[in-house]
């Protein structure tokens, strides 16, 4: 068999101890109002007082066994000198066995009241604990969660979703929230959205402005003067503060034409016009969005639209039959009507003399 340690055999001895209790009290067919457990490892009453999921698979699922089957039992802890599985453990003669009362009886506070049984306060040990050790990479490089979705509205409200287990799990059961979700909500995951689109894209320009320097000369965003807000976002400057337009208006956020999530925004912005045309989007858009070279984007993305690609398909022409002479061949004016009227002048005439 494999080695185990001292800790995980005394481990296994509690398991078997939970076993053998479970068994008893349903062999005794009695009623009892309080049951105790004992073990002289200080390691074992660490283990069975906290959760299972934090140790190793041997102990953790030992430790959950023991949880579930001692739930109403109070484990508590034998001195080694009282403890008369000691005595086999550590050897002991037969007649000297054979005449112990600590054997035989158990160690004598234990028919006493249980205020009178000696009490152990349980340090939690410095060693000998088989904690599992999770290890956190984070990877820059990381693949852009905003690739597995191709609507915004539906992007928005797993954000927004996210966004609220975490703080439920931060606040009381008191203070959580678990009603629909909210104009602010959906409002504060889209600032969210926006916020990881721009660290992705402009991870130097979002730097710069919060470390109060000047955008380096080869920026693209250069000459738009960027700024980032209270928010954390990274906005369109300019000389519209006097102006009666919208915070959003005058600063717009800024937006990479490169990202996925752009062109979600672009979509949707795009199926709420009702397929418009390039200049109503790109006027759409810069009322609340900065896109640089939105113009290009636009085209693009309007040519990659099935619908607009639909509407805008010509029925084939059907091929036009032959010319007739008098419009090919030159001629003089008119010529053409005066053979026709002389034409009718001689038919008239023959049927005249016909008649005659």
């Amino acid at each position: 068999m494999k080695q185990l340690t001292i800790p995980r055999l005394e481990l296994c001895a509690a398991t078997l101890l939970s076993k053998l209790y479970k068994k008893a009290v349903r062999a005794l067919n009695v009623t009892i109002n309080e049951s105790y457990l004992w073990t002289d490892s200080f390691i074992v009453l660490t283990l069975i007082q906290g959760p299972s999921n934090k140790w190793k698979i041997f102990v953790g699922n030992r430790v959950a066994l023991i949880q579930e089957e001692t739930a109403a039992v109070t484990w508590r802890h034998v001195p080694c000198q009282s403890n008369p599985a000691d005595l086999i453990s550590r050897g002991i003669e037969p007649t000297t066995l054979s005449t112990s009362t600590l054997w035989w009886k158990g160690p004598q506070w234990l028919t006493l009241e249980p205020s009178s049984w000696p009490t152990t306060e349980v340090n939690t040990p410095t060693d000998n604990l088989e904690i599992v050790n999770v290890n956190v990479t984070l990877l820059q490089n990381r693949k852009d969660i905003t690739q597995r979705f191709s609507k915004p509205n539906r992007y928005i409200r797993v954000i927004a979703y996210c966004r609220r287990l975490i703080n439920n799990s931060r606040n009381s059961k008191a203070n959580r929230q678990s009603t629909t979700l909210s104009t602010q909500d959906l409002d504060q995951a889209l600032t969210c959205c926006v916020k990881m689109a721009q660290q992705i894209s402009y991870v130097k320009e979002m730097k710069d402005p919060m470390e109060q320097q000047q955008i380096t000369p080869n920026s693209s965003l250069k000459t738009l003067h960027p700024f980032i807000d209270t928010e954390g976002l990274l906005r369109v400057g300019g000389r519209l503060q006097q102006s009666m337009l919208p915070y959003q208006a005058m600063h717009q956020m800024i937006l990479s034409s490169n990202h996925h999530f752009t062109k979600l925004v672009f979509s949707a912005e795009h199926i709420r016009l009702h397929h418009a045309g390039p200049q109503l989007l790109m006027a759409s858009l810069r009322e609340k969005y900065w896109i640089p070279r939105l113009k290009n984007f636009v085209k693009t993305v309007i040519h990659q639209c099935l619908t607009c690609y639909r509407f805008k398909a010509q029925a084939t022409q059907p091929l036009m039959g032959e010319l007739p002479s008098p419009c090919i061949q030159p001629s003089r004016p008119f010529l053409q009507q005066a053979w026709t009227m002389l034409d009718h002048y001689h038919l008239d005439w023959e049927n005249h003399i016909a008649k005659q």
